[in-house]
């Protein structure tokens, strides 16, 4: 399914078509059309999260609400066309105005749109794009948080060390060819069908190598979006404001839309303040996406006026527990399949807000909308609800091998690790600590904000190891919608980060599962291709290597001023780069 929607693409530049405008909002309207649909502009819209960035740096960054923020002010090489209800796979030009793949498929060439300037009146070239992904794939010495796809898959007959080990601007990766101003060639180590969404990636947004500072960046990001950063407190807030550069005509496609004269995001907020801000029309959007909390939920399902302006859509994303191979008794696979039938699947759903707004309980890695998903529950048990005698049992077999691991009693202690900002995270942990408890598991809660959570801890391998983080709650949204774009940087070693960034949590590194993924990389026919996805996601569960928990839905509410509101297949949350409002 990738291959034939990516090579089809190839060279267009026509604009979206075929989405559908509700005049009035609906429940769930939001899913296949676009609710208030509006060309008013002017305003200011009121974001707010209860996090933080891990970085606003586009080359720097992983968190989907990051990637669909970012493209306010940046512009990568392509973007998903906007159809509401879509797969979230179609493809058009952004800052290229056509591309191509060479037969071999081999050799990617990008040709950009001419005029595209920066927010200081620079023009972009094909160089700054060049530069943004070197400086993201091959710097991550500096930019540990970003993924690393392109240095994965292009050729580097240099082995280049990135521009901040490497300082001579003449240097750089052999396999990315710059060809005249607005040329850019892309060539592979093998046949890659996926390439065309990673050119939709952030780190595809041009940065001029004189205005880069490394990991502060973040302080002075240039914009070729239609809005700039005014100002940007970490922890506090940050302001956008019409980028004066931005010219629509270098925008066919009509990506990037001035709808409002100011964006501000207010930083650290409790999940409880920005609901009740959203449901009294002081906030205009959750920036994270996920959807509201517990309580909010009870209030917008029992009031039918309330519901109109809510959506609740599968969006795309796994919740699940990671197992963390490298922390004993953990490396041996009874502990982990022990877990896997300890685990009550229904008390975790519940807290996560059930079946609306939580979502429907998951037994694979891949979601049903992923390409590669198919049907299979490798530890099931009644009800969902656990096992206890086949835990015990495996349990058992793990202490015959690893003995010093428990305690006198036979218990076993482990840390879980879980995000204190996000509510929902922290009661399903919760949940676990209970049920596990019933099979003589004693769980500590670890607690750490979203945006340290994997650059400094849970993501950090040596301090995961170091504190004997056996467990970490994640949730996980596909980089794109097949197989290999949900689940390469959470089941290979690429998504391994001595330094921190680290997305694979359980540092799950089977050279099997690697190999499929190789083996994947270079077969053309989309069919051969999708089955081996499902075969990697049926090996990881062989493996124990993670506890799905549930496949997700959000319940989002959006006030009665927002206009252009839907939910992106894509990015598994509203569509945050067009929305405006009727507040003056």
């Amino acid at each position: 399914m990738a291959l034939a929607t990516t090579v089809s693409a190839c060279g267009s530049s026509g604009s979206s078509s075929g989405s559908t405008s509700a005049s009035a909002s609906s429940f769930n309207a939001g899913v296949t059309s676009i609710v208030n649909q509006s060309s008013k502009t002017g305003g200011t819209l009121r974001y707010a999260l209860t996090s933080d960035w891990d970085s606003p740096d586009p080359g720097n960054t992983y968190y989907a609400f990051s990637w669909d923020f970012s493209r306010l002010y940046g512009r990568s090489l392509l973007a998903y066309e906007r159809v509401p209800g879509s797969t979230g796979l179609n493809l058009q030009g952004d800052l290229a105005k056509s591309w191509s793949v060479s037969p071999d498929g081999l050799t990617w060439t990008f040709n950009l749109q001419q005029g595209v300037k920066y927010q200081d009146g620079q023009e972009v070239t094909a160089a700054d794009v060049k530069y943004a992904v070197e400086r993201s794939n091959w710097g991550q010495d500096t930019l540990s948080n970003g993924p690393s796809y392109f240095k994965s898959l292009v050729v580097d007959k240099t082995n280049y060390q990135g521009p901040y080990k490497d300082t001579n601007p003449n240097d750089g990766v052999s396999g990315i060819e710059v060809d005249g101003s607005y040329t850019i060639k892309f060539h592979l180590t093998q046949p890659f069908a996926d390439f065309g969404y990673l050119a939709t990636l952030p780190d595809t947004m041009p940065v001029p190598r004189a205005k880069d500072t490394g990991a502060t960046y973040y302080k002075a990001i240039q914009s070729t979006g239609q809005y700039e950063i005014e100002s940007y407190t970490p922890g506090k807030n940050m302001t956008l404001v019409p980028n004066p550069e931005f010219d629509a005509t270098t925008d066919p496609n009509h990506q990037h839309t001035v709808t409002a004269s100011k964006i501000t995001v207010s930083l650290d907020m409790t999940q409880d303040q920005i609901d009740q801000d959203l449901l009294h029309g002081s906030l205009d959007g959750d920036l994270d996406g996920t959807g509201v909390g517990t309580t909010a939920q009870a209030e917008i399902l029992s009031n039918p006026t309330l519901k109109k302006q809510a959506d609740d859509s599968y969006t795309g994303a796994l919740t699940y527990m990671t197992i963390n191979t490298k922390v004993a008794p953990f490396d041996q696979v009874s502990c982990r399949q022990a877990v896997e039938y300890a685990v009550n699947k229904v008390t975790v759903q519940n807290a996560l807000g059930g079946s609306v707004g939580g979502g429907d309980i998951a037994s694979t890695v891949l979601p049903p909308s992923v390409a590669g998903y198919q049907a299979s529950n490798q530890y099931s048990t009644p009800g969902d609800t656990g096992s206890v005698d086949k835990a015990k049992q495996l349990l058992a077999t793990c202490k015959t091998a690893e003995p010093s691991a428990f305690n006198s009693d036979g218990s076993l202690n482990v840390n879980l690790s879980a995000r204190s900002d996000r509510p929902k995270e922290i009661n399903s942990a919760v949940a676990i600590q209970a049920a596990l408890a019933k099979v003589g598991i004693n769980v500590t809660i670890d607690k750490f904000t979203s945006d340290k959570y994997f650059g400094s801890f849970a993501g950090n391998p040596t301090y995961t190891e170091d504190n004997k983080i056996g467990l970490s709650m994640m949730k996980w949204g596909a980089d794109w919608q097949d197989g290999y774009g949900f689940m390469d940087q959470v089941v290979t070693s690429a998504g391994i980060h001595a330094g921190g960034g680290s997305t694979n949590l359980g540092l799950y590194d089977d050279p099997a599962v690697d190999a499929l993924f190789t083996k994947a990389l270079a077969t053309t026919d989309a069919t051969a291709r999708t089955a081996i996805w499902t075969q990697i996601d049926q090996k990881v569960m062989s493996d124990a290597a993670i506890v799905p928990l549930v496949y997700n839905k959000a319940l989002v509410f959006h006030p009665t001023q927002v206009t252009n509101w839907y939910e992106e297949t894509a990015f598994g949350m509203p569509d945050f780069s067009i929305l405006g409002t009727t507040n003056n």
